[in-house]
């Protein structure tokens, strides 16, 4: 097997992979609308920094800066108490400051908020329900990173020493 064989196998296993977990959280999400809601009350948010150390394709070490908005919110199902933290299906961290700072400024410690939450787990709830972008960006890389897994062994295989077609 050749590194290119390697390399379309890798590129494969991990889009379908990504894809596959990508393709779930957006049912989820989907899902997510029609979810029943519960009042409930922010209790905190903020910005948090995160400063992740890496080391680049030149071997040298970098750091990278990530901001996340923390939102924790009380809600009640059923006479119980539940805490959530998920505004969306896809939280993630950004290198924008000002994208975390839009989020915590719609929700202030103390203010009522409206929780979706999932019927059959009621501690898994979100603020916004729906597709996101970030709903978006994991099956669609998930399913690049197939495609070029596909096309490095398409044109591996044909460019094989000693392959005739």
């Amino acid at each position: 097997m050749n590194k290119n064989m390697l390399l379309g196998i890798i590129f494969l296993a991990v889009g379908i992979a990504l894809a596959a977990w990508g393709f779930m959280n957006l049912s989820t999400a989907m899902e997510s609308r029609s979810w029943p809601t519960a009042d409930g009350k922010i209790t905190s948010s903020q910005v948090v920094k995160k400063v992740e150390r890496y080391t680049d394709s030149n071997n040298r070490r970098r750091n990278r800066t990530i901001y996340e908005a923390q939102v924790r919110y009380d809600y009640k199902v059923g006479g119980r108490s539940l805490i959530g933290s998920r505004v969306t299906m896809a939280d993630s961290g950004s290198s924008s400051e000002s994208r975390a700072k839009k989020i915590i400024k719609r929700y202030p410690p103390g203010s009522a908020c409206t929780v979706y939450y999932n019927p059959d787990k009621p501690a898994e709830a979100v603020l916004e329900a729906g597709i996101t972008f970030g709903t978006l960006m994991i099956p669609a890389i998930g399913v690049l990173f197939t495609v070029f897994g596909f096309a490095i062994l398409f044109l591996g295989r044909k460019s094989a020493p000693g392959r005739q077609d």
